[in-house]
């Protein structure tokens, strides 16, 4: 174990149960999650789903039906 999650460990460990528990739950979503990204990538399908969705948006790109984000407005 890298040393910076053993000090995070014992950061968590001075919490209250409530909060360890809620801590632990969101590693193990956190966790899930990279495996199912994993698995989708993994899957020989994805490649032409990605390659769809990129075409897609370059089409809506070259339609001027997107706009450009800037600074504090990204994901506002």
């Amino acid at each position: 174990m890298i040393e910076s999650l053993e000090e995070a460990f014992k950061e968590v460990a001075q919490l209250p149960e409530d909060e360890q528990r809620y801590i632990v739950e969101i590693i193990r979503q956190g966790i899930a999650s990279e495996k199912r990204w994993q698995t989708l990538f993994q899957d020989p399908r994805s490649e032409r789903v990605l390659e769809n969705l990129v075409a897609e948006a370059l089409a809506e790109d070259a339609a001027r039906e997107t706009e450009e984000i800037r600074g504090e407005t990204f994901l506002s």
